[in-house]
């Protein structure tokens, strides 16, 4: 049996279009078209086949299960994928249009994007200049916080200082010897000549009991 033959006698013995019977069956014409010349091929996958074989004669009037029959025993071996190939001109192309309007999202998406890193980088930039700020305050807040020991001798005078419990200095410094010494904590100063010695405090004189010859000041 012919099954396409079968099928084109049938339709044009009922005087029916490919087009009448696409708009009842909701089968494409050139599927019709491919069963009624045996064009197995052209329709994608082994099911749809089938099945527009089954809905096809059944229109007609014909007996589906029959013809389907009669296709299996022609095509034993005919194991067809049940992927569909889609082949390119079935491809729908994007008109002109819809290519504007992508490229118009593409940009918008990628202003607001940029304008996003904008707002971050002036945030991060912000706060490593606020926290370079405070690094700098406490540096200079250490270095206001510094006392400042100026030791002056008009005569040779014995001297022992300490930062905190750390000696710092100690010996004998000559005669119009100026020394500069700074810490973070108390000066503990023994002196061996009160009489030939000056000691200046963060800019102000130290009151020293010049009576004495041997004498112990904590500043401050």
């Amino acid at each position: 049996m012919d099954i396409g033959l079968t099928l084109k006698q049938k339709r044009q013995e009922l005087g029916i279009s490919f087009d009448e019977i696409s708009a009842k069956t909701l089968i494409n014409t050139k599927y019709l078209d491919a069963l009624e010349n045996n064009r197995y091929s052209d329709i994608p996958t082994e099911v749809m086949l089938l099945g527009f074989l089954s809905n096809y004669s059944t229109y007609l009037g014909l007996n589906a299960n029959e013809l389907i029959t009669e296709y299996k025993k022609e095509h034993p071996a005919n194991v067809r994928t049940q992927i569909t190939q889609i082949k390119l001109k079935d491809v729908p192309i994007p008109n002109k249009q819809m290519f504007k309007i992508n490229i118009k999202y593409i940009i918008i998406i990628i202003s607001v994007l940029l304008l996003f890193y904008g707002i971050y980088s002036l945030i991060h930039l912000g706060s490593e200049q606020k926290t370079e700020e405070v690094k700098i305050s406490s540096t200079g807040e250490q270095a206001i916080n510094k006392n400042i020991l100026e030791v002056r001798t008009t005569e040779d005078v014995w001297v022992r200082i300490k930062e905190g419990e750390n000696p710092i200095f100690e010996g004998i410094l000559p005669p119009n010897t100026i020394k500069a010494f700074e810490s973070t904590d108390e000066f503990k100063i023994r002196i061996g000549n009160m009489m030939g010695i000056t000691l200046i405090f963060n800019g102000n004189p130290v009151e020293l009991t010049k009576s004495k010859l041997v004498g112990e000041i904590k500043l401050p």
